[in-house]
């Protein structure tokens, strides 16, 4: 239910028995007033009430009671971004779950930790109802998810884990420019492409998997950033360069280069056409270095 809409029960009607809005029976999440700020939290199928709700921004963390911050949120408070702003309640840190509201609909949930920071949150446009931004970091899992659609020019997304057993980390990150429909950000690490891990996120985001899903005809932006595995990148280089992946990028960060076997695609015009700079990830082994070097004197490598 987590992109379900999330209203005060005021804005509901009920019925014989069942929640409603505009006529029509209510699926969604609905809060209830209590004294004191307080908030009980439902999920709501088809008007009847079925359980408690839990946020994605709590799970597998305790929160005695949910308050309704809206007016003396921390993140409000924090104007310039600092982070370190506590949530207070009732005069003293509040480790738990808040949320705002904006004439009854919920566009924020919050769970602060002992010092009352905040550790993950959620940010939620009231029209449609979808995320305009997120960060949920779960210690028990050693995993986290990541999102801003907050920009007009792109859209980011991530995944990171650190697999218990073997302490191997999984990582996904892309940032989509959507007006030039290219790619200015990408980190593949681990199995992911393969596991689709990052399928896991509680909050689903079809469009971003979708794009994931059709990363061998991504096309890159004029400086593009890629942390790409080792033992990866030269498969991933083989695709794009069937796609002409490459045919925008000026720039270009590369992390991984110790895996790529065939440097002479970024002095042939026909695959790197418009490539004035490589900087390069200071992991990268020298004999590398001097190897891109001499294949392409005329770009400027940063090292």
């Amino acid at each position: 239910m987590s992109n379900m809409q999330r209203l005060k029960s005021t804005l509901l009607n009920k019925n014989n028995g069942k929640w409603s809005q505009h006529g029509k029976l209510y699926t969604g999440i609905v809060f209830f007033d209590k004294p004191n700020n307080q908030l009980e939290a439902y999920e709501v199928k088809e008007g009847e009430i079925d359980l408690l709700y839990i946020s994605p921004c709590q799970i597998g963390l305790p929160s005695p009671i949910n308050i309704d911050s809206t007016g003396f949120c921390n993140e409000d408070l924090d104007e310039y971004g600092c982070g370190t702003i506590p949530q207070l309640y009732q005069g003293k840190l509040y480790q738990g779950m808040s949320y705002t509201f904006d004439e009854g609909i919920c566009d924020r949930e919050i769970y602060t930790i002992e010092n009352g920071e905040t550790e993950n949150q959620i940010m939620w446009r009231t029209k449609p109802h979808e995320p305009s931004m997120f960060e949920l970091r779960y210690e028990d899992k050693q995993s986290g998810f990541n999102y801003s659609n907050t920009s007009k020019e792109y859209v980011t997304f991530g995944y990171g884990k650190t697999c218990k057993e073997t302490n191997q980390l999984e990582d996904i990150s892309i940032k989509y420019i959507s007006k030039e429909n290219t790619i200015g950000k990408l980190t593949i690490i681990g199995n992911i492409l393969t596991s689709k891990n990052y399928l896991d996120c509680p909050i689903p985001l079809p469009k971003m998997y979708e794009l994931i899903e059709n990363y061998r005809y991504f096309i890159f932006d004029k400086f593009v950033s890629l942390r790409i595995n080792e033992d990866m990148i030269d498969k991933l280089f083989c695709i794009w360069v069937a796609n002409n992946s490459f045919k925008h990028v000026e720039k270009i960060h590369i992390s991984g280069l110790d895996g790529l076997n065939d440097l002479d695609i970024f002095s042939n015009k026909q695959i790197f056409g418009s490539l004035r700079k490589i900087l390069l990830n200071k992991k990268t082994s020298l004999k590398q270095v001097e190897r891109l070097k001499a294949i392409a004197p005329d770009i400027n490598i940063v090292y």
